[in-house]
C-alpha cells in the first residue's frame, strides 16, 4: 500500500497573539493519521490565502514567510523520506520528531545570541564586564523585536541572515529605535561578533557582513561649566538612590575616575603619602595605575560612605544606564539643558574652589 503523505499549513484563528496576528500551524498526515505543530510564524487573516496555504502579496514580508514555509515543507518531506528507509515506524509524530530533532534542524540567531550571553555572564567579574553583558542583552532584545515585527516570528534561522537583513536591521535601529550613528555601530559590531562565532563553529559558511560598512561620527561630548556644577552640588536628592548617584558623579567630576573605576573603589584604595591622601587604583579599561590627589570636597564625599570592611565597594551604584537616567532627571529638575551622562564628568578639569552647603553637612 502506498503511503499518502500530506502537509497542510493553516492559521490558528481561535487564539490570536498579543500583537494581533495569528500563528501559522502545520499539519502532517499519513494515511489518515495526523499531528500538528506551530511553525513559529504568524500573519494577519486577511493576508492568508487558504487555497494556496501561503501569504498573499509580493511584498518583502510575504516573500520571506512564504519562502520559510517552503523550507519547512522541504525539510518535512526529507524527514519523511528518511524514515521510509529506516526501521522506525512511519507516523506523523515520527516525522515531526525527525524534523525537530534531526540534523536538518537549523539554529536560530536569537537562540545563538542568548547562548552567547549566558556563557558571557559566567565570565562577568573574571575577564568580562557587566556593562558589556548589558550591551549584548540590549542588542539581542532589539534583534528579537525587529524579527518579530518584520517577519512575524520569534526567531530566524541564522542561514537566513543575509546582507539585506543586516541593512534592514541597521535602518530599523535608526528609524524605529532612534539610535545615533555611533550607537548603531556598537550594536552592529555586537551582532557581527555572534555571526563570526557561528562561522567559526561551522554553523554557517558565509559572512552576511561582507560589503556592509560600519561608520562613526565625531561626537561632541557635553561637559559641565562651573555654574552648572555648582547647581548640581546644591541640589537636594529626593531619595537615597539619587543621593548615591549624585555623590558618585560629583566624585567623578573632581577625580576624573570613570563609572567603572568608582564602582570598584574601596577604602583600601585610599592611601597616605606624606601629609596628603590619594586614591591609588588602576583604570578598569586600560589597567593603567593611577594616583589621584584626594582634596577636601571629594574626600568628604568618600567619608560619607566609609565602610568598616576596607575591601567592600564604597558605592552601591545601579547600572550605568540607570545612573544616566537619574542624572537626566536631576539636570532637568535644575534646568541644565544639555545631555549629561556619567561620562560627562571626565570631559573637563574643574576648579576645587567651588563651595556647597551640601558637602559641608
Amino acid at each position: 500500500m502506498r503511503n499518502q503523505f500530506k502537509i497542510l499549513f493553516y492559521i490558528k484563528k481561535n487564539q490570536p497573539l498579543r500583537n494581533g496576528k495569528f500563528s501559522i500551524m502545520c499539519r502532517i498526515s499519513i494515511n489518515g493519521k495526523f499531528c500538528t505543530f506551530s511553525t513559529n510564524l504568524a500573519t494577519c487573516p486577511k493576508r492568508w490565502n487558504q487555497t494556496r496555504c501561503r501569504l498573499m502579496g509580493r511584498n518583502e514580508s510575504a516573500r520571506r514567510i512564504n519562502a520559510m514555509l517552503d523550507d519547512i515543507s522541504y525539510l518535512l518531506y526529507e524527514s519523511y523520506l528518511s524514515l521510509m528507509h529506516s526501521a522506525t515506524e512511519l507516523t506523523p509524530q515520527a516525522v515531526r520528531q525527525q524534523y525537530r530533532g534531526g540534523h536538518i534542524c537549523v539554529d536560530g540567531i536569537i537562540a545563538l545570541f542568548e547562548k552567547h550571553n549566558s556563557e558571557f555572564e559566567q565570565m562577568v567579574g573574571v575577564t568580562r564586564s557587566r556593562s558589556t553583558l548589558y550591551k549584548y542583552r540590549y542588542v539581542c532584545s532589539h534583534l528579537g523585536q525587529f524579527i518579530s515585527e518584520q517577519y512575524g516570528v520569534c526567531d530566524l534561522p541564522i542561514h537566513k541572515i543575509d546582507r539585506g537583513f543586516i541593512i534592514d536591521f541597521h535602518r530599523w535601529l535608526a528609524d524605529v529605535i532612534g539610535c545615533c550613528t555611533n550607537t548603531i555601530k556598537i550594536y552592529m559590531t555586537a551582532l557581527k561578533h555572534i555571526i563570526l562565532r557561528a562561522i567559526s563553529n561551522g554553523i554557517i559558511s558565509k559572512n552576511p557582513f561582507v560589503g556592509y560598512a560600519m561608520r562613526t561620527e565625531v561626537s561632541h561630548r557635553s561637559f559641565l561649566v562651573k555654574e552648572e556644577l555648582q547647581s548640581l552640588m546644591q541640589y537636594h536628592p529626593k531619595n537615597q538612590t539619587e543621593s548615591i548617584v549624585l555623590d558618585a558623579f560629583l566624585l567623578s567630576c573632581f577625580t576624573g575616575l570613570a563609572y567603572a573605576d568608582i564602582l570598584r573603589l574601596r577604602m583600601n584604595n585610599i592611601i597616605e603619602l606624606g601629609d596628603r591622601r590619594y586614591i591609588a587604583t588602576s583604570r578598569t579599561k586600560t589597567k593603567v595605575a593611577v594616583e589621584v590627589p584626594l582634596l577636601n570636597l571629594p574626600e568628604k564625599i568618600i567619608m560619607r560612605y566609609n565602610r568598616d570592611d576596607p575591601f567592600e565597594p564604597i558605592f552601591s551604584l545601579p547600572s550605568n544606564g540607570h545612573c544616566n537616567n537619574i542624572l537626566r532627571h536631576i539636570t532637568n529638575e535644575i534646568g541644565i539643558n544639555k545631555r549629561v551622562t556619567f561620562h560627562s564628568a571626565r570631559h573637563r578639569n574643574l576648579s576645587y574652589s567651588l563651595k556647597t552647603n551640601r558637602l559641608q553637612n
